[in-house]
């Protein structure tokens, strides 16, 4: 499984209107494709005076999956997320190769 992290800093002054666009339109649009197969949504527990941070995971079953998101999906969809929300947003991404995924027995 691959993921892709995108981390956010969002001003608290968009904060509600963010969330909110966040799960009605870019998580859908993310996952449109089919490529990347569910998100995980997670608000970063820490104290920040101007704001607070996410993360949003996205999970691919395979790299080649991933990269054909990347190359062909993911511009349009961020750059309309950035011109909505910049300045009083700001992410950065990572892609991550997941090694090992364990549950506790039931």
């Amino acid at each position: 499984m691959y993921i892709y992290n995108i981390t956010f800093n969002v001003d608290k002054s968009i904060e509600k209107d963010w969330l909110d666009y966040i799960k009605r339109q870019f998580i859908p649009k993310m996952l449109k494709s089919g490529l990347l197969k569910s998100s995980l949504t997670s608000k970063i527990m820490v104290n920040e005076a101007q704001g607070n941070s996410y993360s949003i995971q996205f999970a691919a079953d395979n790299k080649a999956d991933l990269k054909q998101f990347i190359d062909q999906e993911l511009f349009p969809i961020l750059n309309e997320l950035h011109l909505k929300f910049s300045p009083k947003m700001v992410y950065f991404a990572t892609e991550l190769d997941v090694i090992d995924r364990q549950k506790k027995d039931a």
